[in-house]
């Protein structure tokens, strides 16, 4: 029986004469080149793995032609491997008891990793400010494994060069890019994106809520709301409510909010418009983003609480009777627009 080790980061490292291969099929198992025996059980941890069937995307598998072995080539830099690229990917079976689940991800893992081996043809994610940074970076691995993407954005010649820079990786995935303009800045503009959203969609199965501003100087919107307010919540929450009819069970509502946000000024009760769009000699700037993100997070937390997604109209107003509680009246004063 393999000896059982303490978890830590070198666990799944090889003893000598071992090797790591996987099957045709996703089965990942051990050679052990001195005793000229395999199995199908790590010999530290003892665990089974699986992997995808199909290959990380750029990969091929070919013949050497010189040994007639199996090696991996990576198309885009023609980097050779004799190694299996999907074993980077390998997940260890599902344990019998909870207490022996590992975590899977960690900081350093990157959105490919994350959705290797996910079939996401057919569905259809809306990201806001999708055109750089992180949003570009989910907007791409998405649609790379066959997800329909609406590039909500502000800057239209931004976005279709984002759009193209990801054709010219994969023509399909640049393909399956659409650009909806929304300017968070305004009101009007994020219902007109929603109006058109409604007009070419029937569902959406992802809603991730990036797009948002740091460190501006104090100005107010043609709404007349502090401009960091407005962009990094109050017309993502508009906009969640908006699109409300395009939701079902299935839908993932994802909101991007930052590690500030615990260090809000809001305070616990007796909330006013001030606090949340205040005047320019009461402004800074860090903590109107502080207090934008922990407005994120509170609505996240009521979309869950009230299980919102997949639910009716209705119940989306109520929720957002319980945001308005939380944030105060003004979040009813764009209802009219």
């Amino acid at each position: 029986m393999p000896a059982m080790l303490p978890e830590s980061d070198s666990e799944d490292e090889l003893p000598p004469a071992w090797e790591e291969r996987a099957t045709s099929d996703g089965f990942v198992y051990y050679v052990n080149h001195q005793s000229k025996s395999t199995q199908w059980t790590h010999p530290r941890t003892g665990k089974m793995k699986r992997v995808s069937g199909e290959l990380p995307i750029g990969w091929t598998r070919q013949i050497e032609e010189d040994t007639r072995k199996v090696i991996f080539v990576e198309e885009k830099t023609q980097r050779k491997s004799y190694t299996d690229p999907r074993l980077a990917f390998a997940v260890e079976e599902a344990p019998e008891r909870l207490s022996e689940l590992r975590q899977r991800f960690d900081g350093g893992t990157n959105a490919l990793q994350v959705l290797h081996g996910r079939d996401l043809n057919g569905k259809v994610a809306l990201i806001t400010g999708a055109n750089t940074g992180i949003g570009y970076e989910t907007a791409r691995s998405l649609a790379l494994h066959g997800c329909e993407i609406i590039f909500a954005c502000r800057d239209e010649q931004a976005t279709r060069a984002a759009i193209d820079k990801l054709r010219v990786e994969k023509e399909a995935a640049g393909q399956r890019c659409k650009f909806v303009p929304l300017d968070l800045a305004s009101l009007r503009s994020t219902k007109q994106a929603a109006e058109e959203v409604k007009k070419g969609y029937k569902h959406i199965d992802m809603l991730i809520l990036n797009a948002g501003v740091f460190a501006l100087p104090h100005s107010i919107t043609e709404d007349g709301f502090e401009r960091t307010f407005q962009v990094n919540h109050l017309a993502h929450h508009y906009l969640t409510t908006l699109l409300s009819e395009l939701f079902d069970h299935t839908t993932r509502i994802v909101v991007v909010s930052s590690e500030s946000h615990r260090m809000a000024t809001l305070p616990a009760g007796g909330l006013s418009e001030t606090d949340l769009c205040p005047p320019q000699h009461k402004f800074w700037s860090m903590i109107a983003y502080n207090n934008s993100k922990l407005c994120n997070v509170l609505f996240a937390m009521e979309l869950a609480k009230a299980k919102v997604v997949g639910s009716s109209a209705v119940s989306l107003f109520k929720i957002r009777w319980r945001v308005g509680v939380i944030f105060g009246l003004l979040v009813y004063v764009y209802a009219g627009i």
